[in-house]
């Protein structure tokens, strides 16, 4: 199945040794060959765009120099990249974490700002917009866990007054690249966060507006722990009725003998230890299944083809399947609407 429009995550870091990024994306645990050969990858299985990105920005170069930072990737990009078009990350963090600044210090003399800048210095027709790294659906609200954890701020107004300022950075930096005439998209992650939740304390309602398309992260993959399908409808529902877009979402442990990071999955010290890889696959062909049911209960019409819902409810579609491209065959030899 060619999707109309399908994002593909496109996985880099930065290597210390070469002094320089490096492709993470593997075929079948293996190196695809020249990055000509990649973009063919991502073609092939109906992705039209990608998005370069380094987890929310600790896979990422950080010199504390934003042009100069975003310049590097940015050249790296049009020199190695050809023939796909992209988003091209604004990273959020760098090491273990940290900030890269402080949003409440406003966006004009930002490192984002600059970094900004250093992309739109060099000049690519394939690149279509940025995309915003930090994942938590809870920026923009009393619950963010940046003011706390990364600023040590603790009492509530101050708190309170951080968000009314990273909503008004937020603000600056999209009307920004928009007079640029390039998109900002935004890939927040959920979590087992229910429909009610989102719907009435996470940022997503509030920041959406900012962003071209926001491709929400249902986690249904990653956890299990009382997350049960019937919520994955009801979260799917709320995305469709929200005007939102939707991540599709796999990794290696739908492959045979492989680990990753599925509910399916038993873990030591944070890591996994096995994997029920068929398990693993079904949970991933859920999310099929339940953009079905859902449909069914917004519209009580009668059934439809498997691929015309899908593509009726979310005709743009993210994708993550960790960094290896077989994850993708795998996933669409059991449900090939995925």
């Amino acid at each position: 199945m060619i999707l109309v429009l399908g994002i593909g995550l496109w996985w880099i870091r930065w290597n210390d040794t070469l002094g320089g990024y490096e492709s993470r994306m593997t075929l079948g645990g293996r190196s695809p060959g020249t990055y000509y050969d990649e973009v063919q990858l991502f073609k092939e299985r109906g992705f039209d765009r990608v998005v370069f990105l380094g987890e929310e920005g600790r896979g990422i170069n950080y010199t504390g120099n934003g042009f100069a930072d975003a310049r590097y990737l940015a050249l790296w990009i049009r020199t190695h990249i050809t023939s796909i078009d992209y988003y091209i990350t604004i990273p959020f963090s760098y090491g273990s974490g940290e900030l890269r600044d402080n949003p409440a210090n406003g966006f004009e003399n930002s490192y984002w700002r600059s970094w900004i800048d250093g992309v739109l210095g060099v000049d690519d027709d394939n690149r279509l917009g940025f995309y915003w790294s930090y994942e938590s659906c809870l920026q923009g609200t009393i619950n963010d866990p940046v003011p706390k954890k990364k600023l040590n701020l603790k009492k509530e107004d101050e708190i309170k007054e951080y968000e009314s300022k990273y909503i008004e950075f937020l603000q600056e930096m999209s009307d920004y690249i928009h007079s640029h005439g390039l998109e900002l998209i935004w890939i927040p992650a959920t979590g087992t966060r229910d429909a009610t939740y989102l719907k009435n304390n996470s940022g997503i309602p509030t920041l959406a507006g900012y962003f071209d398309r926001v491709f929400v992260q249902l986690n249904y993959y990653q956890y299990n722990s009382q997350y049960t399908f019937n919520k994955l409808v009801e979260k799917i529902k709320w995305i469709y009725e929200e005007s939102l877009s939707i991540e599709m979402e796999a990794d290696c442990a739908v492959l045979e003998g492989k680990r990753g990071h599925c509910a399916e999955c038993e873990y030591a010290n944070n890591e996994p230890v096995y994997c029920n890889n068929a398990k693993c696959l079904e949970r991933a062909c859920d999310y099929i299944s339940g953009i079905l049911e859902a449909y069914w209960e917004l519209f009580h019409r009668p059934p439809l083809s498997p691929e015309t819902v899908v593509n009726r409810l979310f005709p743009h579609r993210a994708y993550y399947f960790g960094t290896d491209f077989k994850v993708v065959d795998k996933v669409r030899s059991k449900c090939p609407e995925w």
